[in-house]
């Protein structure tokens, strides 16, 4: 068995431009929160208009598996849901962290919850929303 981490279709719309894009997620039960994150690559910021960072942006201290980063949280910043080709979740309004060290969206805690997502094998990528007999596999 493959080794394959779990990773959602997101759709991400920018509030403060509009612009959108259609990506993949990492589930990251690791990135703890009490708020709504959502990391986004710096790339994928870009292409939002979230980067270079907006005024109302907040310059933070992550503590993270490697050691402490400065990130850009821009408050309240994106539209998110979870797109499958028979189901979408629920659209969230999250914070944007964004970080020139990461190169792919995380999803954080909060936000899987959030969500309804239930990861049911980390290891191997399946998962389903809360209440559901499909087991869905991670996208690559």
């Amino acid at each position: 068995m493959i080794n394959v981490p779990v990773r959602v279709k997101v759709f991400i719309e920018s509030i403060l431009s509009n612009k959108r894009i259609n990506t993949l997620a990492l589930l990251n039960t690791g990135f703890t929160s009490e708020e709504l994150d959502v990391h986004i690559p710096k790339n994928l910021a870009e292409k939002l208009s979230l980067w270079p960072p907006p005024q109302n942006s907040i310059l933070e201290i992550m503590d993270t598996v490697g050691g402490n980063i400065l990130s850009y949280v821009v408050p309240r910043s994106i539209r998110l849901k979870v797109v499958e080709d028979d189901r979408e979740s629920k659209t969230l309004i999250c914070n944007a962290v964004i970080t020139l060290h990461e190169e792919e969206v995380l999803l954080s805690d909060a936000v899987i919850e959030e969500l309804e997502i239930e990861i049911l094998s980390p290891k191997t990528g399946y998962w389903r929303f809360k209440g559901e007999d499909k087991i869905r596999r991670s996208h690559i």
